[in-house]
């Protein structure tokens, strides 16, 4: 266990006891999702029928948390469920050991389709069923402690990937830096700060498993929520202390004699430092560095120009007339924000933008779902569980792009539309 993490008695993914009535119950079931609560109903009471009669999802999306089931097929379980949430309420709050056999087959039951071995073992594993951390490294004290002193470790970003390093690193007892060139952690949550950001991956998926997700206020949480969830790492599981902020990494070098690397960074005020790495890890991720057009009149505009990226924090748009250049993630989160600020938006796109209906992406958790996740068992895995399998046990196979595909307009980046577009420019 890391120094300063404290035990957890209780599976922290099981739910906190509690002793609210059945009326309270019934008035927070209003707000849940109806498989995931038939999922932990199983839990609840040990009986599989919850998830084997006739109320079941028909199809696995992260922005409906329903999965297509009819209000009255909800509401006729939200109605089943208050007496057995009672039942287990006044037994203790002990949840059931559950087979492997009967996880695979809620799995099933929420992804609306069969697992293959290599998803159910990935999804069972990102579950955390049995609470901790399933991947932690606990093989650290089996390495001599004169080899992990020797074997120092140069971790590259203090983002989501790079922090994991940094803990995983930890567990091992290898000696390690994480180097950063902002001035805290969180990557593109401590840099992007334009209106409207926040993450187009549900939350509740956004974050490590093996961290309790029941504290999100919005299904897909803003700028401030997502750094200060990694503010809150940071700090858990003890990192500042190995971390350099405001420092960035400008070389790299490969000493094959001495089988090291020699890492050059620089500090905000130009001090260079070379370290001795046995390993180095890159965390940098792959949005970390703004690219601007080469538009022509650019050196000369005299109005504020920028990055949505480095937007300035005393920028007053209030009145102005505003031109937003692309009309990716970042800019339909900007647009729609801004809209009503300034006099006149004017987007410049390539192509249309097509993105799935989201009716969720700007609602906040409402008490109910809240209150399911942190005292209903296991709901909130169950939850994400909805949030994270379309996305990542469906693979890529059904995002290929199609070399034939013509959008009628010729500016499809694909082979049949290369001609058309010579042609149009």
């Amino acid at each position: 266990m890391l120094p300063g993490v404290t035990a957890q008695l209780r599976n922290p993914h099981a739910g906190q006891p509690f002793s609210d009535d059945d009326r309270a119950i019934a008035a927070a079931l209003a707000d849940v999702s109806v498989p995931a609560l038939l999922c932990s109903l199983v839990h609840m009471t040990g009986d599989p029928a919850w998830v084997r009669g006739p109320y079941r999802p028909k199809y696995a999306t992260p922005v409906d948390f329903q999965g297509g089931m009819s209000e009255a097929d909800c509401a006729e379980v939200r109605g089943l469920a208050v007496p057995a949430i009672a039942a287990f309420r006044d037994e203790g709050c002990v949840s059931h050991q559950l087979s492997e056999d009967l996880v695979a087959e809620m799995m099933e039951f929420l992804a609306c389709e069969p697992l293959d071995d290599l998803v159910r073992g990935m999804f069972t594993q990102e579950l955390q069923l049995e609470g901790g951390d399933a991947r932690a490294i606990t093989w650290g004290d089996e390495i001599p402690a004169d080899v992990r002193a020797s074997t120092p470790v140069v971790v590259i970003g203090a983002g989501e990937s790079g922090l994991l390093a940094g803990i995983r690193l930890a567990q091992a007892g290898l000696p390690f830096t994480i180097i950063e060139k902002n001035a805290g952690p969180g990557g593109t949550w401590w840099e992007n700060r334009y209106p409207g950001a926040r993450v187009d991956i549900g939350s509740h998926h956004y974050c490590y498993s093996f961290e309790p997700a029941d504290h999100w206020s919005e299904y897909f949480c803003q700028q401030p929520e997502l750094r200060a969830y990694f503010e809150g790492v940071l700090a858990k599981y003890q990192l500042a202390r190995h971390c350099s902020f405001n420092t960035e990494v400008v070389e790299a070098r490969w000493d094959e004699r001495r089988a090291r690397w020699a890492v050059k960074v620089r500090t905000s005020d130009g001090v260079e430092e070379t370290l001795d790495a046995r390993f180095v890890i890159s965390a940098v991720g792959s949005l970390n560095l703004p690219k601007m057009p080469a538009i022509p009149g650019m050196d000369s505009f005299e109005g504020p120009s920028f990055h949505s990226a480095r937007w300035p924090d005393d920028l007053d748009i209030t009145g102005s007339r505003f031109a937003l250049v692309g009309a990716g993630a970042t800019g339909f989160q900007i647009a729609p924000t801004i809209a009503e600020r300034v006099e006149h938006l004017t987007i410049f796109q390539r192509t249309p933008q097509w993105i799935v209906h989201n009716p969720v992406y700007h609602a906040k958790v409402p008490d109910g779902d809240a209150w399911a996740m942190r005292h209903l068992p296991f709901y909130g895995r169950w939850f994400r569980f909805i949030m994270m399998y379309p996305g990542v046990g469906w693979g890529t196979e059904r995002y290929r792009r199609d070399p034939d595909y013509d959008d009628g307009s010729g500016w499809a980046i694909n082979e049949s539309n290369a001609d058309r577009r010579k042609l149009m420019t």
